[in-house]
């Protein structure tokens, strides 16, 4: 999935499982024994339960909870030690690959907490899961970073055409002035024609007809030209966050996520159109 040297990705997934099985075991006694009243009780406790109480309660079992609980630490260890792979040659695939990746972490993350018993409520799974993002994230620009450098050296002396900016962030600007207009400056024109009691072209028309439709077309538009721009979709919600301050109230924060997702959306379909003209079918 992640590249075509099989035995090298077989190497890194036995290598991570390990690893992560051997990390994890005593950082799971420890949140074994934090999720059970440890460390904050004041009466008798384990000190370091190797097995989760919840597992076990689970499957009526300690010794199978101890086995299932080794089999997601290596999983959780497989799943890291294949993001040391080597980064795809294109920004679509790597970007595509990234996104594959990060949703099996967060997969396996998810069905470790909720399995052992360490996320005691939805909120508590969302802040690991938001924790995880901000991790890769970092990880991920890191490893980014280095590889666009190495790319750019290789070029230079080949004698190649300089590639992209990066994140393409150059050729995005020209449409930031859009997102700009369209994300904040948009509603607050609106705002001087809108009934105060009853803003229905703030409330209703702006956020699910205008704002999706402009920032699916104009993502179309700039992924047609430059591929696929990551910073553009951010650049809506960022946009559009300020008109929340600005305009609205924090009862609008989800037109952030509406004006994300549409950017992103438009991008990737004007990229698979841009993609599939390149390639035509045989």
């Amino acid at each position: 999935m992640f590249i075509g040297d099989k035995r090298r990705a077989l190497v890194r997934l036995l290598a991570g499982g390990l690893i992560g099985t051997a990390v994890l075991i005593p950082l799971g006694g420890l949140f074994n024994d934090i999720v059970s009243g440890g460390l904050i009780s004041m009466g008798f406790h384990t000190p370091f339960r190797l097995v989760s109480a919840d597992l076990t309660l689970l499957l009526g079992s300690a010794p199978l909870a101890f086995a299932v609980q080794l089999a997601l630490y290596f999983l959780l260890g497989a799943v890291v030690g294949v993001s040391t792979l080597p980064f795809a040659g294109d920004g679509p695939t790597l970007i595509l690959r990234s996104l594959a990746h990060f949703a099996l972490t967060a997969g396996a993350l998810t069905l470790t907490c909720t399995l052992l018993g360490w996320a005691w409520s939805w909120q508590a799974m969302a802040v690991y899961l938001i924790l995880l993002a901000a991790v890769y994230l970092l990880i991920w620009l890191g490893r980014w970073v280095g590889w666009y450098v190495e790319a750019a050296a290789i070029r230079e002396k080949l004698g190649l055409a300089p590639g992209p900016s990066p994140l393409k962030w150059r050729e995005t600007l020209p449409y930031l002035l859009f997102a700009a207009l369209l994300c904040l400056g948009l509603p607050a024109l609106l705002g001087l024609f809108d009934a105060p009691d009853v803003p229905v072209l703030r409330g209703l028309l702006f956020p699910w007809l205008l704002l999706p439709v402009g920032a699916f077309f104009s993502g179309l538009s700039l992924a047609r030209r430059q591929g696929f721009c990551p910073l553009y979709p951010p650049a809506c919600a960022l946009f559009t966050l300020a008109a929340v301050g600005l305009v609205y109230n924090a009862s609008a924060l989800p037109f952030c996520a509406v004006a994300l997702c549409a950017a992103g959306l438009g991008e990737l379909t004007g990229w698979l159109l841009a993609h599939g003209r390149r390639n035509p079918a045989p």
